[in-house]
């Protein structure tokens, strides 16, 4: 496994964790928030329930204490008793005096719209009648509990009262709020976290699967590639090695028999090199070290050149060519004739006696050059698999045909690496078309 993949999947991982860490404290969040809004009702009905007690005993018993504080008393005496009674008292919000024919003479917190409807001669009647001298009456929207005094020295009547608060405005312990409060909300963004959590954990599990299972093949591949090797390496060198000693130890006694060494010697030996040499493009371009001649050049002509020098490989007949005229493109020529010799080598050995077409042409953004057989074409695997690299077909066509499966391989990254590409199609009516596609001259 690579080290790049190890980060990546240690990233993955703890982003899991965070993520997985972040839903279940929201979901904890909602717990407490609902736990919270339980308190809350609680706590509201406690004081809906308290305020119903003080509607009912507590004002009395606040108005008789008071009472006997402000009784022959003067005014300035008896507002020190309201203050002090408001200071005392959590539900008491504004006190008053007032007197007959004064009116409002004392306003201790008392909203001022309501101080402002204190008639001067207010009578204090209920329903049309006077009521008790101790009373708790609903005055303009609010709740005052008063107590009548009857003066001495002019009879006058004076009034003292309590504004009482509403529920709401009863001590209240709220529990602590969060910056957000509706727990469906929170649980849901919990649970998708949690999922989103899983599925990177999945995604994590399964690119290390993957990982492992590609690192797998890439051994298998390499150990059959090992193998193919030897195997394609040794193949000359049986031919050769018993040769050159029948030569060195003068066996062959006719010249014909020693013509016939020299020739095996020499094609199996043109023909181990071109195998090394293949290895080497290969290493190259795995190591992004090939090097590249880029030029401008004819490319009609170079086509005409390599099917005159692939003559050979086609004792049936040699490849039609259609390229006429003038085709300059920029590339690198050695690159481009190793890659048409790769094509038409291909051709001779997977569809022999079969048609081969060699078309040039302008197409596209540049020039494209099409090599066309008759042959037994490729399965749809084969146009898939046909450029990954150490990849054969293997089937009763092609079995006996040698090679490492690296030179479409190569030939794909000679055309990439200059700027143009190498694809394959299946032929109509049988066969296969690889297209070679280049730059032209002077288009970029």
């Amino acid at each position: 496994m690579n080290r790049d993949l190890k980060i990546t999947a240690i990233i993955g991982a703890a982003i899991a964790f965070s993520l997985a860490a972040t839903g279940l404290w929201l979901l904890k969040c909602a717990r407490q928030i609902e736990a919270n809004q339980v308190v809350r009702a609680h706590q509201a009905e406690a004081n809906r329930q308290a305020f119903e007690d003080l509607r009912n005993d507590r004002w009395k018993a606040l108005m008789h204490d008071v009472q006997g504080q402000v009784r022959q008393k003067s005014i300035a005496k008896r507002e020190h008793v309201l203050r002090q009674t408001l200071a005392d008292e959590p539900y008491a919000q504004g006190a008053f005096i007032w007197v007959k024919g004064k009116g409002l003479v004392c306003s201790l917190e008392i909203p001022p719209d309501l101080a402002a409807k204190f008639p001067p001669d207010y009578s204090w009647k209920e329903k049309g009648q006077t009521p008790h001298p101790r009373a708790l009456q609903e005055f303009d929207g609010h709740l005052v509990a008063w107590q009548r005094l009857q003066g001495n020295a002019d009879k006058a009547i004076e009034v003292f009262g309590i504004l009482i608060g509403k529920p709401e405005m009863l001590p209240f312990d709220d529990p602590e709020n969060l910056p957000f409060d509706d727990p469906v909300v929170i649980r849901l963004t919990g649970y998708g976290l949690l999922c989103i959590a899983l599925l990177l954990v999945v995604a994590v599990v399964w690119l290390l699967y993957h990982a492992a299972h590609k690192a797998r093949l890439d051994a298998l591949t390499k150990t059959n590639f090992v193998s193919l090797v030897s195997h394609e390496l040794n193949t000359p060198l049986t031919a050769i090695i018993p040769y050159a000693d029948m030569l060195r130890k003068g066996r062959l006694a006719s010249e014909e028999d020693r013509q016939e060494a020299y020739s095996v010697i020499a094609d199996e030996s043109v023909r181990l090199k071109g195998l090394v040499a293949e290895l080497l493009d290969f290493s190259r371009l795995e190591r992004r070290t090939k090097k590249y001649t880029i030029t401008d050049f004819d490319a009609a002509e170079l086509v005409r050149s390599v099917v005159r020098l692939m003559r050979g490989r086609f004792p049936d007949g040699a490849p039609s060519v259609s390229a006429e005229g003038s085709l300059p493109v920029h590339a690198d020529a050695d690159a481009v004739k190793a890659i048409l010799i790769n094509l038409l080598d291909n051709a001779a050995k997977y569809a022999p006696g079969a048609p081969v077409e060699v078309v040039a042409e302008k197409g596209g953004c540049g020039v494209r050059v099409e090599v066309r057989d008759r042959g037994p074409g490729l399965s749809p695997e084969g146009l898939r698999n046909v450029f990954t690299r150490f990849w054969r077909a293997d089937d009763s066509a092609t079995a006996s045909v040698g090679g490492f499966g690296l030179g479409l391989t190569i030939a794909r990254s000679y055309a990439r690496d200059m700027g143009g590409d190498l694809t394959v199609a299946a032929r109509p009516g049988g066969g296969t078309v690889f297209t070679l596609e280049l730059k032209e001259a002077g288009n970029g």
